[in-house]
């Protein structure tokens, strides 16, 4: 109510312009439906910071109620001057913009009180209950099991409200159109705040006319029934998986009738790892969680290939296709534990940038620093991989493990923001919710529910970060995986040439040439071992033949070079030979030990390079619907690998050449693509261009002898 009911502000702004045409309009009334509005306000204002209680007492209500109908009375005497009165109708004729926009909003308010009257009638049948409710869980100090808010009755009488406004609601939603606030007297501010406001009326609408399933939904999402339970958890995209970064934090996201219990992140490494061998270094947190992990392998197909004897939580991100990758999360956290999850919700830096865009800067007073969106990766840096930040933190949080330590800064701020997103002013809901759906779209954010129908509304609004497996067109996914168990991703660059030539037939063959450039001139910190070790996937249709490859290294055929102090050759400036897929800036190429864990690399791994082919694993894909090219690639630091890959897939469609091209989370590469066709007679079509993580579909266009590609 108070969303629409704030539009009637502007109204006194007017009186400016409507003394210009004679004074047409009941200054009185305006004056009197602001002064019931603003009265309403005062009647609520003041007590405790944060008793909501004061909004569900009786006797307030009863007051609002008899303040709200009075408004009604005077906007809709207000209304109809502006509907009937003849002297507005010429002056509209002069100042159409400005008597548009008034003549809509003095509806928009008539109808607003109208929801006000029947919300407030709503309330106070339920005030008793409600009122219980709220003091007792302001009394409550167990905030990990928060008491409801909304019960199912409570529930079931608002969705009864809803179906009954719904004219309503679209009566404001069709005067919100087209209204245009130029020429209005009115503040920046106010401005501002009412074109933000004015699109709600149309979304709130259209989710109103989906019906009482999709409120149901929404009520299953805040826990009206039960209590939901979501995994949330930032991606560190330094250290790149196949979602787009290591997930070394974890928050359990509770609700319980729209009571959200204290959001507590964690350290998944306090849990499923053991530094008790390290100096200063502490055992896990539960030792049975601990050898349950030590037990456990990663779930069939991805075992096929992955390389550490153990597998939990923390690497459960192993599919780019999210739903899948979720459902491992789910799977793994209970069995961990022993938590029902009801969902997932995976986001990465860029995404804080984007929320404190909104919100301003937030403030960690344990560390005295003020969290910009213009320094938040220098901070998150200093904090995770500066042994001073990292001492810092130990000093601050009194952990001696510095692996542990590492995390406490960032998980406060994440628990920073979240509070700061869910107080939000009205005025910022509807900008942070436009980034939110736009964060989707790039796999900043991606989010798993297990409810269908709110999937359907991710995969509407936003994006499921579903992995494609349409074999009607044409498609390529590109997934790495740094397994170096360091943070080396940051200086790791990706551009990507695919030149794709069609036959006769309709067939379809790729020349990929991907170049990965590990450049840290610097020798910065990265955090574990130099040497970058990268799983890579190659995604295409399940029918495509490979034809050659090049840049995966040949585990089976023995070390080509490495450490002369671990007896190996040297490796040169251009590993390889002349023409080497693999050149380093230096000299000297300096590899260092793969870490112990990664077993699958050999019994021992060293400080070596293997000789290097086609992609290892061509026939195991472990996601359906589609082939899969995989092999290792080793980088050393201040080295540039060149992988090369061609593949043939056959004629799909009969509609012309479409290919899906879906960039991985957290990686914005340089695109170069190329179709080559004998129809295109005057030229290949080409583009080139920087994914920002959205499915990008490309489709052929000929048009006589020429021809495009065209995006969308």
């Amino acid at each position: 109510m108070a969303l629409v009911l704030i539009f009637v502000i502007l109204l006194p702004s007017l009186l400016g312009v409507l003394e210009a045409i004679n004074g047409v309009i009941l200054y009185s009334q305006v004056r009197s439906g602001v002064g019931h509005l603003q009265a309403v306000q005062a009647i609520f204002s003041g007590g405790a910071k944060g008793d909501y209680s004061k909004y569900f007492d009786p006797d307030k209500l009863k007051q609002a109620q008899a303040e709200i109908t009075a408004a009604h009375s005077d906007f809709a005497t207000l209304s109809d001057e502006f509907d009937h009165d003849g002297s507005i109708g010429f002056a509209s004729s002069l100042l159409p913009t400005q008597i548009h926009a008034a003549r809509s909003l003095t509806h928009i308010a008539t109808d607003a009180t109208i929801v006000g009257e029947k919300l407030i009638s709503t309330a106070l049948q339920h005030s008793p209950s409600i009122v219980q409710t709220l003091r007792a869980s302001a009394a409550d100090k167990d905030t990990a099991h928060p008491k409801p808010y909304v019960t199912q009755e409570v529930f079931t009488a608002l969705n009864q409200d809803l179906d009954t406004l719904l004219p309503v609601f679209q009566d404001m939603s069709n005067y919100a159109q087209g209204v245009s606030l130029d020429g209005l007297p009115l503040s920046a501010s106010q401005s501002h705040m009412i074109s933000s406001l004015l699109p709600l009326l149309p979304t709130v609408t259209t989710l109103l006319e989906q019906g009482p399933g999709v409120r149901d939904a929404l009520g299953w999402l805040i826990g009206v029934d039960q209590p939901r339970t979501f995994l949330l958890e930032p991606m560190d995209s330094a250290e790149l998986r196949s979602t787009g970064g290591f997930t070394g934090q974890f928050g359990e996201l509770t609700f319980n009738g729209g009571h959200m219990a204290k959001l507590q992140m964690k350290n998944i490494g306090a849990y499923e790892e053991d530094h008790s061998n390290n100096h200063g270094g502490s055992p896990p947190i539960d030792r049975a969680l601990y050898n349950k992990v030590t037990q456990q392998n990663a779930p069939p197909p991805y075992n096929a290939w992955w390389p550490i004897a153990n597998f939990g939580v923390r690497d459960a991100t192993v599919s780019a296709d999210f739903p899948t990758t979720a459902k491992v999360i789910m799977q793994y956290y209970q069995g961990e534990f022993g938590t029902h999850l009801s969902g997932v919700i995976l986001f990465t830096p860029p995404l804080i940038k984007q929320v404190l865009h909104v919100t301003g800067p937030i403030t960690i007073p344990q560390y005295g620093e003020t969290v910009t969106e213009q320094n938040l990766e220098a901070k998150l840096h200093y904090y995770q991989l500066d042994n001073k930040g990292i001492y810092r933190e130990q000093m601050i949080e009194h952990i001696p493990d510095a692996e542990l330590a590492r995390k406490a800064f960032t998980q406060h701020v994440t628990q920073s923001l979240m509070a700061t997103v869910m107080h939000l002013p009205l005025t910022q809901l509807a900008p942070m919710g436009a980034q939110m759906l736009q964060a989707m779209k790039t796999k900043d954010l991606q989010v798993y529910v297990d409810n269908p129908q709110l999937e359907d509304l991710v995969a509407k609004y936003g994006s499921t970060v579903s992995m494609d497996r349409s074999n009607s067109h044409d498609g390529l996914y590109v997934v790495q995986e740094n397994l170096s168990a360091n943070k080396a991703s940051q200086y790791v660059s990706t551009s990507i040439k695919d030149t794709v030539t069609l036959d006769q037939q309709g067939n379809a063959t790729h020349a990929l040439t991907m170049v990965l450039d590990y450049q840290n001139p610097k020798n910065d910190t990265v955090y574990g071992p130099n040497t970058y070790r990268d799983y890579m996937r190659v995604y295409v249709p399940k029918d495509s033949t490979l034809v050659s490859g090049n840049g995966f290294s040949q585990l089976s055929q023995g070390a080509y070079c490495g450490l002369p102090s671990e007896g190996f050759p040297a490796c040169q400036q251009n590993v390889y030979g002349d023409g080497s897929p693999l050149v380093c800036s230096s000299s000297t190429v300096g590899i260092d030990d793969a870490t112990f864990y990664l077993s699958g690399l050999g019994v021992n791994p060293a400080a070596e390079l293997y000789p290097i082919g086609g992609p290892t694993n061509t026939t195991r894909s472990d996601e359906a619907g589609r082939a899969m090219f995989g092999g290792w690639v080793v980088i050393p630091p201040n080295c540039k690998m060149t992988v090369t890959l061609s593949w043939t897939v056959p004629a799909l469609s009969q509609g012309g050449y479409n290919l899906m091209f879906q960039p991985q989370a957290s990686v914005n590469p340089q695109v170069d693509l190329t179709v080559k066709s004998t129809a295109c007679s005057s030229g290949d079509a080409h583009f080139t261009g920087t994914m920002n993580g959205q499915d990008t579909m490309f489709s052929l266009k000929q048009q006589g002898a020429s021809c495009s590609l065209q995006h969308k």
